[in-house]
């Protein structure tokens, strides 16, 4: 069915659609179970969100802070075998939900995203310290534009499914920060990666605060009670990150 497209839904789009860039590029193996993080960006906006892995399916479910345009619930389901990405949403009690592709990128598109944005090698500090269960060791990484990254990694989650840019509050297109190459070739998972500018100053956070690695049931990646909806404008081929 095809129906209006408010500006809440579009918002909730654009959030969907910056949050699977890099993951739809990222095709590691990965765990069954649920991780959830809490997220602040550059001009303090929040965001919670918990995803599930389970067979090569992955769902996310992200939730905004109010004030920063966060309104009515959405799930984002990527289904790396099949290629596809399926957008559910529920607005005011109203379940849809939009099938897309996942954009494949060409060969010059995987190379800028393989390589990263330009950082230092990761360095451990020596430090170490339980975060939601997990023992994480602390490595630090300066950026081209001088940023200092701390970087608490944990083995034994499987490796990092990343999102645009390492925030998925962040622009969309960009290649990830050279960090997330590091993580997933180590099967690293980030625990917490706090972001400080050359001054110093804290400008971003990623913090997980609970891992449940129980069962994800298959009911989780279905679209049983949804309606399917279009956007008129959308092709079949869809939104593409890959293109500027």
């Amino acid at each position: 069915m095809k129906l209006p497209v408010a500006s809440s839904i579009r918002g909730l789009l654009i959030t969907a659609l910056a949050l699977v860039t890099f993951t739809a590029v990222s095709a590691a193996e990965s765990f069954e179970g649920r991780v959830h993080m809490d997220m602040t960006g550059k001009k303090n906006e929040k965001m919670s969100l918990e995803y599930a892995m389970k067979n090569g399916k992955m769902r996310m479910d992200p939730k905004t802070d109010e004030r920063h345009g966060g309104s009515g619930a959405m799930g984002i389901i990527l289904d790396m075998p099949a290629k596809e990405m399926i957008i559910l949403m529920d607005m005011q009690g109203q379940k849809m939900f939009m099938r897309r592709p996942i954009p494949q990128p060409t060969a010059e598109q995987t190379a800028k995203y393989k390589d990263g944005h330009a950082m230092s090698a990761p360095v451990a500090t020596g430090r170490t310290e339980m975060i939601a269960g997990y023992l994480a060791t602390e490595y630090r990484t300066t950026s081209e534009k001088g940023e200092v990254i701390e970087l608490w990694l944990a083995s034994g989650l499987g490796p990092f499914m990343s999102f645009s840019g390492g925030n998925p509050m962040g622009g969309r297109g960009a290649p990830p920060p050279g960090w997330e190459n590091f993580a997933r070739d180590g099967n690293y998972f980030p625990m917490r990666v706090v972001t400080h500018d050359a001054k110093g100053a804290e400008t971003a956070r990623m913090e997980v605060t609970s891992v449940d690695k129980s069962p994800v049931p298959d009911s989780l990646f279905s679209t049983e009670g949804y309606s399917e909806f279009s956007i008129p404008g959308m092709g079949a081929g869809g939104f593409n990150p890959f293109k500027h």
